[in-house]
């Protein structure tokens, strides 16, 4: 499995293992909210996004390379008090991001680097995008 990957799945791992409370639902794969059961918010989709790559070391095919990835979460909740609803969930998730910023040894640092709320979601839901960067490094051929 490539470095980018194993990332990703342990970020996963992490907020489905979160508690206090636990995250309803989290997946990569795309969902309809109108589907999802009240016990299921707060719902969080996973994406992987854009990155970028240097070269550490000039020696051809087995050369050190250094990357920064943007994972992207795309977080909804469900309820009467959105704002609160919406802030609640960035630090759950920047908490439960925090407990291994190293990401079981395959980065070097986790950062949340953005959010973004959309307003033109109508109550009862609200839904605000995470964006999360990891910067690892990497031998060319192993990523």
């Amino acid at each position: 499995m490539s470095r980018r990957e194993d990332i990703t799945c342990n970020i996963i791992d992490c907020l489905q293992n979160a508690d206090n409370p636990r995250f309803g639902l989290v997946t990569r794969k795309n969902f309809d909210i109108n589907q999802l059961s009240r016990q299921q918010y707060p719902a969080i989709y996973v994406v992987t996004a854009d990155e970028e790559r240097n070269d550490i070391t000039m020696t051809g095919s087995n050369g050190r390379r250094q990357a920064e990835l943007e994972i992207v979460l795309i977080a909804w909740v469900n309820g009467t008090n959105i704002d609160e609803l919406r802030n609640d969930v960035i630090e759950r998730i920047e908490e439960a991001l925090a407990v291994d910023t190293s990401r079981g040894g395959s980065a070097k640092r986790t950062q949340v680097r953005n959010i973004a709320v959309d307003y033109d979601i109508v109550e009862p839901y609200g839904r605000v995008d995470v964006t999360v960067l990891v910067e690892y490094d990497y031998t060319r051929g192993n990523t």
